[in-house]
């Protein structure tokens, strides 16, 4: 994705651009741990920033000691593989440093953009001490349970009519479509769909296909 964005190895882009994680970026693929080293590695080179997405906030909560539900949502293989690292405690450490680096959601480009895990409604933007504020950025606006027990999600980016453009994710979708002033860029990589950003301010989708799967979650919480 990377490459198809223009950067270079070491993270380096000719226009001097910026990549933002929209969050969650454990618990799905082969490799967390890598991806965490990545991550890691830009934001130390400030060619990137992230917000926090729901299973981010899990991980930290594990780096503080809290303790953590059994086989949450994958959870225990992130823990399994942060631990087997030859230099896991300053690894830890340095995803401590990420995520504390990492809000709930961004403003950018003098608040013409905001980057937000699962959305974010006008009206909510300053207000992220609010509980109710919190899961909806990090879960989406949940109204309810299927009789199967998933999660019903209010398609908030309908009724959305804000000045500012919205760049969110959490669940995922066949394709990424630009609507409303907002856009969903979680086209279902770790499941064998494709790895979505946009470019700023071009307001262009770039797309690649994804080598993994695993069978989709019953809910993306």
């Amino acid at each position: 994705m990377t490459a198809a964005l223009g950067y270079n190895a070491v993270g380096e882009h000719p226009e001097g651009r910026t990549l933002v994680f929209v969050g969650d970026l454990i618990n799905r693929g082969p490799d967390t741990a890598g991806v965490l080293r990545f991550a890691i590695d830009r934001w130390r080179r400030k060619q990137a920033q992230m917000v926090m997405g729901n299973h981010d906030v899990i991980l930290a909560k594990w780096l503080r000691g809290e303790a953590m539900e059994p086989g949450r949502t994958g959870l225990d293989e992130t823990i399994r593989q942060i631990e087997s690292q030859t230099d896991s405690a300053q690894f830890k450490d340095d995803i401590r440093a990420l995520l504390a680096d990492a809000p709930l959601y961004r403003i950018l480009d003098g608040g013409q953009l905001i980057v937000a895990h699962a959305g974010i409604e006008e009206k909510m933007i300053g207000h992220e001490d609010d509980p109710e504020v919190q899961r909806f950025i990090l879960y989406g606006d949940a109204i309810g349970k299927s009789p199967e027990g998933k999660t019903i999600r209010r398609d908030w980016a309908a009724d959305y009519r804000g000045s500012a453009f919205i760049v969110y994710g959490h669940t995922p979708q066949e394709r990424a479509e630009i609507r409303y002033n907002t856009v969903n860029v979680d086209t279902g990589a770790a499941h064998g769909g494709r790895l979505t950003a946009l470019r700023w301010p071009e307001q262009t989708l770039v797309s690649v296909a994804s080598n993994y799967h695993v069978a989709a979650p019953k809910d993306p919480a």
